[in-house]
């Protein structure tokens, strides 16, 4: 369920016209990323070579900021800029998927992603704008119920 989405809402970031400095790159850690299967999107693949140790360093980096990962995941993860990861103060944006478990609640939450993180640069391209976020979780989850607003949370940042 969850990769599937995952390649259909995230375009791989060497076909985007956008320089990858300007990205919020997406990724799904692979032991060997440069796989063929890898890249033609092979899910079975792509799950038989989850990069659990890179993951695990991401959530390292990410609890520096005094993040709680209390569900199983998957959770999506951000700083920016990018950069920033494992820099004290930075401010990291999680989306906890734990709670999903239909293709519906999956969707909605690569959704938000993919048009309030990727396709909205303004957030996040000078480091997240928090009351941007803050709006722009607001407004999805208005549209898409509870649910999300108590999934996506933002640390690090100072009030």
């Amino acid at each position: 369920m969850v990769c599937k989405a995952f390649v259909a809402f995230f375009p791989r970031s060497e076909t985007s016209s956008v320089p990858v400095v300007d990205q919020m790159v997406t990724i799904w850690p692979l032991d060997d990323p440069q796989a063929s299967q890898a890249k033609a999107d092979d899910c079975e693949f792509v799950l038989d070579h989850y990069d659990l140790v890179a993951s695990q360093l991401a959530i390292s980096d990410a609890q520096k900021q005094h993040v709680n990962f209390e569900g199983e995941g998957p959770f999506l993860v951000g700083w920016s800029p990018s950069k920033a990861r494992g820099v004290p103060d930075a401010l990291v944006l999680v989306v906890d998927m734990s709670a999903d478990n239909n293709q519906a609640d999956i969707d909605h939450k690569f959704r938000f992603w993919k048009n309030k993180i990727i396709e909205d640069p303004s957030l996040w391209r000078n480091g997240w704008s928090v009351e941007q976020v803050r709006q722009a979780i607001h407004n999805f989850a208005e549209e898409y119920g509870q649910s999300m607003l108590e999934a996506i949370k933002l640390f690090g940042a100072k009030p």
